[in-house]
Order: structure tokens, then C-alpha cells, then sequence
């Protein structure tokens, strides 16, 4: 979720949003700028300590309407070793964002992915700025007070979950 200085906001189709937009890590969108955040793994650190490294994870853009991808930015997560893991980000345009595997030309290689709760603000890269990592999810659920007939207990269900966040930031 972004939040714009002063209050929070959500950008719908054709909405231009005004003045500077910041993560809740702090990190800076300006006007005119896209911020796209994809949430994996609900249950992190405790049920996923790292991204999968045999997986492809991927945010399509559909710039015309026509339900396809224009453009995709896909992720490949290295195998975790030590405590560390890294990301190559890949940028598609046209028929290769189309595709089911990593293609497109590497914006970003090899960025080190933050393990440690968002202390981490990303690195640029060109007109790319991207960060990958563990944050906070303010996800609340009274799961308890829900199977005792909606008689709220107050236990958050979700305060100990995280999730794993990848955030390209393209100009």
C-alpha cells in the first residue's frame, strides 16, 4: 500500500495523483510515476523463509485495455544460502510479456533480497528503482472471534505474519 504525504490515496484508471507518494518503508514515488507492489507468502518468515527459487514471479501491465500483457516484469530469486538470496528483475515488452518465462532484457541482476523487515530501501538502477524483501503486513483477523459466533476476542491472528514484497519502481 502507498500513501500520499498528508493522507492515504489509490490511483484509479486515468486518475493522475498529485505530489509525492512514499511506501510505508519510506520509499518516494513522484508524480507520474507508477508504484507496483506484488505480496507473496502471508505466512513469512515463519512458513516461507525466502522466495522460491524455482519459481518465476511475475506483474503484468495491460496498457491498451485488451486484457494481455504490454509489458511484464518477471523475478528469479536465486537459491537461498547462508541467510541470503538474490533477484534478477526481467522487463518484457509486446509478445515476450506474453510469455510464461523470465524474458525481456535484465534490469536489475543479481539484488541482494532484505531479510531484514524493511531495513532495506532498494537500489536504482538506470530509471529502475526495485526492492525485494520481508515487510510488515497490517493484515488483522480475529479468527477466534469469528468461529465463536462473531463475539470479537481481539486475538489478531495475523500479528506475527509478514509477507515478502518485490516493488519495481519504473519511470
Amino acid at each position: 500500500m502507498c500513501r500520499r504525504r498528508g493522507g492515504i490515496g489509490a490511483a484509479g484508471p486515468g486518475a493522475a495523483p498529485a505530489g509525492r507518494w512514499e511506501d510505508r518503508a519510506g520509499a518516494v514515488a513522484e508524480a507520474g510515476r507508477t508504484v507496483v507492489i506484488m505480496n507473496v507468502n502471508p505466512f513469512a518468515p515463519t512458513q516461507g523463509a525466502a522466495f522460491h527459487p524455482d519459481a518465476v514471479y511475475r506483474i503484468d501491465i495491460d496498457t491498451d485495455g485488451n486484457n494481455r500483457a504490454d509489458i511484464a516484469y518477471t523475478f528469479v530469486f536465486s537459491p537461498p544460502r547462508d541467510g541470503s538470496e538474490t533477484v534478477t528483475v526481467h522487463r518484457a515488452e509486446g509478445p515476450g510479456a506474453r510469455q510464461h518465462d523470465a524474458a525481456g532484457s535484465a534490469v536489475l541482476s543479481d539484488v541482494a533480497v532484505d531479510f531484514g523487515h524493511g531495513s532495506s530501501t532498494g537500489v536504482q538502477s538506470g530509471s529502475h528503482r526495485f526492492y525485494a524483501g520481508l515487510r510488515s503486513d497490517p493484515f488483522f483477523a480475529d479468527l477466534d472471534g469469528i468461529v465463536n459466533d462473531f463475539q470479537w476476542t481481539g486475538n489478531d491472528f495475523g500479528i506475527d505474519k509478514n509477507v515478502r514484497s518485490a516493488l519495481p519502481l519504473p519511470r
